[in-house]
């Protein structure tokens, strides 16, 4: 699956591991005090659209910046209780399937696997999946990749997190496994935040974006190249304290500007 634009939040990872790592839907319902996220404007063209019934997200619509176009849509499908169990992704113009998720809960209500199936011409190709793993406190403590099925599916990287008191992801650390099984650490990400509310928080799969507090830099340590990359956001708030425009200053010192807008 390309990577889709949730505005910048790093939901997916600072730094690809490898081109099977998949990114993952989100997985809880959403609520917000002064409204609903409705759209995500990038350097003013409209990127994302959010559906919703009542307050669950129901669909996500990407578009083409130059066009307006829609590229691709994301449909999700829920439990009795609200979770999400079934996440598929469609071209824009064909709506041709492109991808499904499906994902499992252990018996604390808390995300514990995802599988993915990738399609060409509507056939499947290509499936992995990926665990997850939390600590007493229920904040994700490790994600791990897996490519093939779960029969017969290798782990081929996984992250560890390290939460702050307040629950924002303060630190995680990407691991490659290589063919013997072995592990190395890839990299090491550490996160700063502000003391706003994430607009993403209720929404996002189990990680740095659902964090409470929106990121305002990230910096990363890739371990093998001996290099350090670093990501920095700068935001603009209602008067309630939702942010409603994101700067990001990519590590070359390009930047890329968000803006977010509610529905009341």
């Amino acid at each position: 699956m390309k990577s889709r634009f949730l505005p910048a939040m790093l939901v997916f990872g600072v730094v690809a591991l490898s081109s099977c790592e998949r990114s993952e839907k989100e997985a809880a319902q959403p609520s917000f005090d002064q409204g609903t996220l409705s759209h995500v404007l990038m350097d003013s063209a409209e990127v994302t659209s959010f559906n919703f019934a009542g307050k669950q997200l129901i669909q996500i619509n990407h578009y083409n910046k130059e066009t307006g176009e829609i590229e691709s849509f994301e449909k999700y499908e829920r439990d009795n209780k609200g979770r999400l169990v079934k996440a598929s992704t469609f071209a824009g113009n064909s709506k041709q399937v492109l991808s499904e998720e499906a994902h499992t809960y252990n018996d604390r209500g808390e995300l514990s696997k995802s599988i993915s199936t990738y399609f060409l011409g509507g056939k499947p190709e290509y499936q992995s999946y990926t665990t997850y793993d939390y600590d007493a406190a229920k904040k994700l403590s490790k994600k791990s990749a897996y490519e093939g099925t779960e029969q017969k599916g290798a782990l081929k990287s996984f992250t560890t997190y390290e939460a702050l008191p307040n629950g924002n992801y303060g630190q995680e650390k990407q691991f490659v496994v290589d063919r013997t099984g072995a592990a190395k650490l890839y990299s090491t990400t550490t996160h700063s935040y502000d003391s706003n509310p994430n607009p993403f928080h209720v929404f996002a799969e189990p990680g740095i974006a659902s964090s409470p507090n929106n990121l305002v830099r990230s910096s990363t340590v890739i371990h093998n190249g001996n290099k350090t990359l670093t990501k920095s956001y700068t935001y603009k708030y209602d008067e309630s304290g939702y942010p409603i425009s994101q700067t990001m200053t990519l590590p070359n010192g390009k930047t890329q500007t968000f803006t977010y807008m509610y529905s009341k």
